[in-house]
C-alpha cells in the first residue's frame, strides 16, 4: 500500500541517518589518537629536542599496537559488549591526553603514548565489529566512503592542534585533543547496546592464517600487502621533522601537512576509488602504484637542491594526493584477499601482516636519516615500493577486473 511504501522509505531514510552519523563519528574517534600519535607527537618531540632516530624508534615501537591488535581481538568479540570497549579505549585515550599536557619528555611521556596506542587499537577492533553489525546491507557502499572520509577528516587535527600550540602553547593544545575525546565519551554513551546472541565458537587467528596462507598465490599476495605501502610507511612520520629541520614554524608545518594535505589526500582516495571502479584492481594498483612511489620525488628534489617555501609545498601536496590514492587501491586489494564466508578474520590477518613491515621501516627510518641525510633516505623511499609492483602481474587472474 502506498502508505505502508511511505513508511519503509521513511524508516529507511531515519536509519541510514542514525547509521551514517554514528559511524561518522567513531571512525573520527579511530582517527583521532592514531593521528595525534603518527604525526603530530613526532612534532612535538622535535620541537623539543627529541633525536630523530628516538622518534622514529618510539612511533615504530608503539604502532605495533594496531598491528598486533588480531591478538586480543577474540577476547573483545567475547567479552562485554562493543559499546563498552568503545566506552573503556575512549575514556583511556581522554586521560592520557590530558596527562601528556604536562608531562615532562621522558619514560613517563613515552608509556602515555604507549598507552594511548593500545586503546586506539583496542577501540578499532571494536568499532570494526560495532559497524559490521550496524550496518545494513544496502548502506555497506555509503558508509565505507563515511568510514574513509571520517577518518582522514580526523588526520587533519594534526594540523589544528599544532595551530593551537603555536598560539597558546603545547599544554592547552593536548588539552583540546582531550576535550575532542570526551565529547566521543559522550556520544558513545548513546550508543546501543549491540550484543545478542553469541555463538560458544570463538575464533581461531591461528586457524585464519593456515586457511589464508592455503590460498593460491598465497606467498606472493602476502609479500605485495607486506612491501607495496613500505615508501609511504617510511616517509610520512619523517615529514613533519623534516620541516622542522628546515626551520618552519608549527603553524605553517600544520596548516600544509596536515590541514591542506588531508583535503588533498581525500581527493586522491576519492580519484583512487575512482580508477578501480573504472579500470580494474590489476590495472589500479600498477599505475597508482606508480604515482604513489613517485609522489615521494618531490620531497627528495627538495631536501636534495634546498628548495624553497613554495617548492616543499608542492611536494607536501604531491606526496599527499599520491598517498590518497594508493590508501584506496591498497585497501582495495586487502579485501579482495578476503573470502566472503571469513572475511573478518582473513581481513584481520591480512591487515596485522602489513603492519610488521610498516612498523619496521617506520622505527629504521630516523636511523637511516642520521646516518645519511633526509635526501638519500627520501630518494629510497621512491624505490621501496618497486618491488611490489614487479609482483603485482603474477597474481593477475586473482584480481577483480
Amino acid at each position: 500500500m502506498p502508505g505502508e511504501g511511505s513508511r519503509y522509505l521513511a524508516e529507511r531514510s531515519r536509519t541510514s541517518l542514525v547509521v551514517g552519523s554514528s559511524i561518522a563519528v567513531l571512525y573520527f574517534s579511530e582517527g583521532l589518537p592514531y593521528g595525534i600519535v603518527k604525526e603530530f607527537m613526532p612534532l612535538y618531540l622535535r620541537e623539543h629536542g627529541v633525536e630523530v632516530d628516538q622518534i622514529g624508534l618510539l612511533i615504530g615501537i608503539v604502532g605495533y599496537a594496531w598491528t598486533l591488535k588480531f591478538l586480543w581481538s577474540p577476547y573483545v568479540d567475547a567479552a562485554g559488549t562493543y559499546r563498552r570497549w568503545i566506552l573503556a579505549a575512549v575514556g583511556v585515550i581522554t586521560i592520557c591526553f590530558a596527562a601528556i599536557a604536562f608531562a615532562p619528555i621522558g619514560m613517563v611521556l613515552y608509556g602515555l603514548v604507549a598507552l594511548v596506542a593500545l586503546a586506539s587499537a583496542t577501540q578499532d577492533i571494536a568499532v570494526d565489529a560495532f559497524t559490521i553489525r550496524a550496518t545494513p546491507t544496502h548502506l555497506i557502499g555509503p558508509v565505507n566512503s563515511i568510514r574513509v572520509m571520517a577518518y582522514r577528516v580526523a588526520i587533519m587535527t594534526p594540523g589544528f592542534l599544532a595551530l593551537i600550540a603555536k598560539w597558546r602553547g603545547w599544554p592547552v593544545a593536548f588539552a583540546a585533543a582531550a576535550c575532542a575525546a570526551a565529547l566521543i565519551f559522550a556520544f558513545a554513551l548513546r550508543l546501543p547496546h549491540d550484543r545478542g546472541a553469541v555463538s560458544t565458537e570463538r575464533p581461531s587467528f591461528i586457524l585464519a592464517m593456515k586457511r589464508w596462507l592455503q590460498k593460491p598465490n598465497a606467498a606472493t599476495l602476502l609479500a605485495i600487502a607486506l612491501i607495496y605501502r613500505l615508501g609511504e610507511f617510511a616517509i610520512v612520520p619523517m615529514i613533519k621533522p623534516y620541516w622542522v629541520d628546515r626551520h618552519y614554524g608549527i603553524a605553517e608545518i600544520g596548516l600544509i601537512t596536515s590541514t591542506v594535505g588531508v583535503i588533498v589526500s581525500i581527493a586522491g582516495v576519492t580519484a583512487g576509488g575512482a580508477c578501480v571502479a573504472r579500470f580494474g584492481l590489476y590495472r589500479s594498483l600498477i599505475w597508482i602504484g606508480i604515482l604513489q612511489n613517485a609522489s615521494n620525488l618531490g620531497y627528495a628534489l627538495v631536501s636534495t637542491f634546498e628548495g624553497g617555501r613554495w617548492s616543499i609545498y608542492t611536494a607536501s601536496v604531491v606526496e599527499n594526493l599520491g598517498y590518497g590514492a594508493g590508501t584506496a587501491v591498497f585497501i582495495s586489494f586487502l579485501m579482495s584477499t578476503a573470502d566472503r564466508e571469513h572475511a573478518a578474520s582473513d581481513y584481520a590477518f591480512i591487515t596485522a601482516t602489513y603492519g610488521v613491515t610498516g612498523n619496521a621501516i617506520t622505527a629504521a627510518s630516523g636511523f637511516i636519516i642520521k646516518q645519511a641525510g633526509y635526501a638519500p633516505f627520501f630518494w629510497l623511499t621512491i624505490f621501496l615500493g618497486i618491488p611490489a609492483l614487479l609482483l603485482v602481474p603474477r597474481v593477475r587472474e586473482q584480481l577483480p577486473s
